[in-house]
């Protein structure tokens, strides 16, 4: 599919500030990707659709969860917000006909993270935390050293940062963001200087 094909749908989903987000995401994601032994095309697409339905109501989020199968666990059904990810896979390959796993998957995970996740996956979560248009204090120090860290090091870093974020304003953790920190701590990776 042509970036363009997926720009004129991206802005039929979304307002024009996420519409923004959207290219930063694609912007970090595909400067990055050589560092993750990622495809840049893949990157791209999956930046610009990662957010397709974060703008929709989290009761048309829950129905159409219900709708597609998707499970919906007590933290998701508490906080809907964080079945945007999943609806916006299967939106994705319901309207646009994507069918390729590694960017449903970054699609689907980008706002928890998760272990086991391929490369493009982390690429995205990571992106769309240190994106440009992200600036609150902890992205732009993220931002400035993500091309002197190694890719699991940035990776941890955006887990305990949003855990941090998560805990300091009340909202419920998913299981997913812990597991996907502690698969890289288990695999010997410890996040240096703060």
């Amino acid at each position: 599919m042509e970036r363009q094909q997926i720009l004129n749908f991206l802005e039929t989903k979304v307002s024009k500030k996420r519409y923004q987000h959207c290219l930063g995401v694609e912007q970090t994601a595909v400067s990055l990707a050589p560092r993750y032994n990622v495809d840049p095309q893949l990157a791209s697409v999956a930046a610009l659709l990662h957010d397709v339905c974060r703008e929709y109501d989290p009761d048309l989020l829950l129905q159409l969860a219900s709708k597609f199968d998707i499970l919906i666990d007590d933290i998701a059904r508490a906080e809907p917000i964080l079945l945007h990810g999943a609806v916006g896979a299967r939106i994705v390959k319901e309207e646009l006909g994507i069918e390729d796993n590694q960017i449903l998957e970054a699609i689907t995970y980008h706002i928890t993270g998760a272990p086991n996740l391929c490369a493009l996956s982390n690429l995205i979560f990571i992106a769309d935390y240190i994106e440009p248009g992200r600036t609150f204090e902890q992205a732009k120090l993220l931002r400035a050293e993500a091309f002197g860290l190694e890719p699991e090091e940035l990776l941890l870093r955006v887990f305990n940062n949003t855990l941090h974020y998560v805990i300091d304003r009340h909202y419920l953790i998913h299981p997913n963001t812990i597991a996907g920190r502690n698969e890289l701590i288990m695999k010997g990776y410890h996040q240096n200087n703060g």
